[in-house]
């Protein structure tokens, strides 16, 4: 009886092994099937809703395109050159009038024509002379009454399609036609871009006929006597003849012998209408390989099953000794950058303290720097005034002498004002001076009375141009003059090596007042550091460097600033911006 029960016992084991792997295939069947079936619509539907917005952006790069051309004629027909061009019978400036806007607008071409339809100028190799008066270009515009921009399609003689103008007429002023100036609108881009990425596309009139085509051989038919359908699902398979019932197309279409789905687009020109083939064999590629991933990941699970559970605490084991080294390296890491911030923090405390005393050292340095740089000016020119004084006293011409003397007395006082003024540059002022108006064309006229000596040792032409109007300014007069000063030593420096030495001052007026004193020399060699303290490209002797800091500190306390630049010809330019003072310019211009 036992050895019965066993045999029996056995067969019930073995039996439900079995039916649980056929149910297993049967399970992996139909995921297989119901899969296909679901991925089959999922990608259609995909590739509808993608099609529908290929299609729209053809259409809306066509309707952009046209609409971007029909506003040419309408510019071109009140163009002065074509005009007088179609009045004097002289086309050679017409002809590169067409030329640079066909390059601007991307247009196919651009032609000109007489009154009699013969082009007279074009922007290609066009002959001229020929007749286009039987065109519709040409005739359909000259009979416009309302002289609106003509639309008309030309068939090209040598079969490669259509081609699309625009035209209007051109009239002289007394309302006679002179001529029509037609434009071509070149899409055959469009249908090499379809070309090249391989897509199926036509764009047909009104009444059905291929205007445009990715296939060159479509042109010209209609649409209907292209296309053939076919409602049999075989040449595809059952899963594409479902997605198209699920998309409610009523049938496929087959170009080559290639289902196809069919989207149409209005392109909003002219009733045309744009439609999109999208290919539907990728479709089944994908299911194919969504369904093969599917059959390779229920293999890899049950694989999968099994290594993780061998596996589980050996990994586990790891991954805890893994941690705990990680955690020692992070500690000893953290010690060794708390001991260097520590040494850090160290190293930057004795490093600010003696950046503290530095800066106190240069700013004691740059002050007597800068006092030096600054009285050197009014020196020189005391120098050169007391020579003349002491001259004048010997020919016993005491009033001329008075008068130098003077000149002296004005340059001490300028002496002592920039005295103050660089004692509060030097010790970062706040910014507090007495402002006035001050008419830059006087503090031009001063300066270069000041430089008066130094310009005359050194021969250069000064070219001056100031405005009518006074160039008024909330400034300090003398601040305003010590920038003009620094700026023309700067420049007679610069061209001292030079044959034909030139300094141009230009004083310009707008929302701002700008002063351009521009060089013939050698130019700006480092921009960047130009306007640092004691920067300087001279021999040491000649200059600290310090002007043309002062100077910019000046600009930057008066509200506006100074910048250089090199001039395209050669040569430094240097302008000051200041804010101007409408309200006393106006004044001081009606009193003139």
């Amino acid at each position: 009886m036992s050895d019965a029960a066993a045999a029996p016992g056995g067969r019930p084991a073995a039996f439900w092994m079995r039916l649980g792997l056929v149910s297993a295939l049967v399970l992996l069947a139909l995921v297989i099937w119901g899969g296909k079936i679901y991925l089959t619509r999922l990608f259609s539907e995909d590739q509808n809703a993608d099609a529908a917005v290929r299609a729209t952006l053809y259409a809306g790069s066509l309707q952009s395109a046209m609409q971007r051309h029909s506003v040419v004629p309408l510019l071109l027909s009140r163009d002065p050159i074509l005009i007088e061009a179609l009045e004097d019978g002289q086309f050679g400036e017409a002809d590169e009038r067409l030329t640079t806007f066909r390059e601007e607008i991307g247009a196919g071409s651009i032609f000109l024509l007489d009154a009699g339809g013969r082009v007279v100028a074009a922007s290609d190799d066009r002959p001229r002379g020929e007749d286009g008066s039987a065109a519709d270009f040409f005739t359909l515009p000259m009979a416009d009454a309302a002289n609106n921009t003509a639309y008309s399609i030309v068939e090209r003689p040598d079969g490669g399609g259509y081609a699309f103008h625009y035209s209007r007429r051109l009239v002289g002023e007394d309302g006679a036609p002179l001529g029509v100036i037609v434009v071509t609108v070149d899409l055959g881009l469009h249908e090499e871009s379809w070309r090249r990425a391989r897509v199926k596309v036509v764009v047909t009139d009104g009444e059905g006929t291929v205007l445009l085509a990715s296939e060159p051989n479509w042109r010209g038919k209609t649409l209907a006597n292209l296309l053939a359908t076919d409602d049999s699902p075989s040449r595809v398979g059952q899963a594409i003849y479902d997605a198209r019932r699920t998309l409610g197309s009523p049938s496929f279409v087959y170009i080559a012998g290639a289902p196809h789905l069919r989207s149409e687009v209005k392109v909003g020109f002219r009733s045309w209408t744009l439609t999109y083939f999208p290919t539907l064999e990728g479709v089944r590629a994908q299911v194919n390989a969504v369904l093969a991933l599917i059959v390779m990941g229920f293999a890899l699970l049950v694989a999968l099953a099994f290594y993780l559970l061998s596996r589980r605490a050996r990994a586990e084991s790891r991954r805890i000794q893994r941690e705990s080294d990680e955690l020692r390296l992070l500690n000893r890491r953290l010690s060794f950058e708390m001991a260097a911030r520590r040494r850090v923090e160290r190293n930057l405390k004795d490093a600010e303290q003696s950046l503290e005393q530095a800066s106190k050292l240069a700013a004691l340095g740059q002050m007597s720097a800068a006092v030096s740089h600054e009285l050197n000016q009014p020196l020189a020119a005391m120098k050169t005034y007391l020579a003349g004084a002491r001259l004048l006293v010997h020919r016993r011409r005491p009033e001329e002498a008075l008068s130098s003397f003077q000149r002296i007395d004005d340059l001490i006082d300028r002496m002592g004002g920039i005295t103050r003024q660089l004692k509060s540059y030097a010790r970062k002022g706040d910014g507090e001076f007495d402002l006035e108006p001050v008419d830059l064309r006087d503090s031009v006229r001063a300066a270069l009375s000041m430089m008066a000596p130094q310009l005359n040792k050194t021969p250069v032409t000064i070219t001056t141009t100031l405005p009518r109007e006074p160039a008024v300014v909330m400034a300090d007069a003398l601040r305003i003059e010590q920038i003009i000063v620094n700026l023309l030593r700067n420049a007679l420096d610069a061209v001292r090596g030079r044959p034909d030495r030139q300094i141009k001052i230009f004083l310009a007026l707008g929302e701002t007042v700008l002063l351009s004193i521009e060089d013939n020399g050698p130019g700006i060699t480092a921009p960047d550091k130009l306007f640092e303290p004691f920067y300087t490209t001279k021999k040491p002797g000649e200059g600290l460097g310090l002007g043309l800091a002062i100077s910019a500190g000046f600009a930057a306390e008066l509200g506006g600033r100074l910048v250089a630049r090199n001039a395209p010809d050669g040569g430094a330019v240097f302008e000051l911006v200041l804010p101007r003072d409408r309200a006393r310019s106006a004044p001081a211009q009606a009193a003139e």
